[in-house]
């Protein structure tokens, strides 16, 4: 029994590390991130749920202050449609030390990471939790 308890709470504690980092990531991205004007290059859209809504990828392309031009795709795929084309300007925002990281900014995201992974570690440490307790009284 506890060692059922430990395997579900393993799997939900690796879970949101895995989210809780993206989440860290993003925000690092956000809060301390260099921010740049650039130009979409292309837009990728992704099915997603049986309402017909969608996901969109874009890659952009932009100039570092201290090396060649950066193409990279977002990091976090946006909410879509999100209107955009080849072309048109936007704003990003990356870590200098990883500048093929990059969130648009001014978009909404499809990654709520943040809940899942605050959830996942709530169900992990409730789960071995309860099995803890089922153990010392059976």
């Amino acid at each position: 029994m506890n060692l059922l308890a430990l395997l579900i709470g393993t799997v939900f504690a690796d879970s949101a590390y895995w989210t809780g980092s993206r989440a860290s990531r993003t925000f690092r991205i956000n809060r301390y991130g260099t921010r740049h004007r650039a130009r979409v290059v292309s837009v990728t859209s992704t099915p997603v749920g049986d309402e017909g809504g969608c996901e969109d990828t874009v890659r952009v392309r932009f100039e570092v202050a201290d090396g060649p031009a950066v193409e990279a795709n977002t990091s976090i795929a946006l909410r879509g449609p999100t209107g955009l084309g080849p072309g048109d300007p936007v704003e990003v925002a990356h870590l200098p030390r990883f500048p093929e990281k990059v969130v648009l900014l001014g978009f909404p995201s499809a990654d709520g990471v943040g809940l899942l992974g605050y959830s996942c570690v709530l169900f992990a440490v409730m789960t071995v939790f309860f099995f803890w307790v089922a153990a010392r009284i059976g």
